[in-house]
């Protein structure tokens, strides 16, 4: 059995099926011309975990560890990027949607903001990322 074969198993049983279109892939959005933020994803220690390297052309760079609570029922994440700031959130499945909630990120000043992100797989090439600002303070 090929090696991909034995990791999509080992990250079906941990509860990650949602995020495995993702997984092996590197995937890129255009926020202006000149400007693209790309995300390559992999798992990470046998399936148990995915992870998202991601890199803003002439910005930052970033990585993401989603993991599967088994306990509470859905996928838990932490975020940290180069400017030295850090998320942390839950993920779940909702329909055709993966639902990141409300997720507080805090910058490396303090000031925090709270965003609200959804994803939804379009095809087997492209998905669909949605961020919107829901508060932030200092």
């Amino acid at each position: 059995m090929p090696i991909t074969h034995i990791l999509a198993a080992a990250a079906a049983a941990t509860g990650l099926q949602p995020l495995d279109f993702l997984a092996g892939h590197c995937w890129r959005a255009e926020f202006k011309p000149g400007v693209t933020d790309t995300h390559c994803f992999e798992h990470a220690f046998g399936g148990k975990h995915l992870c998202d390297r991601h890199e803003v052309t002439g910005g930052y760079a970033g990585e993401t560890l989603y993991s599967w609570d088994g306990k509470a029922g859905y996928v838990t994440y932490t975020y940290w990027n180069s400017l030295g700031g850090v998320s942390r959130g839950t993920m779940k499945s909702a329909g055709d949607r993966l639902d990141f909630g409300d997720q507080a990120y805090t910058a490396p000043d303090g000031k925090q903001a709270r965003i609200a992100t959804w994803w939804k797989r379009l095809d087997a090439d492209s998905y669909e990322a949605v961020t919107q600002l829901v508060s932030s303070r200092r």
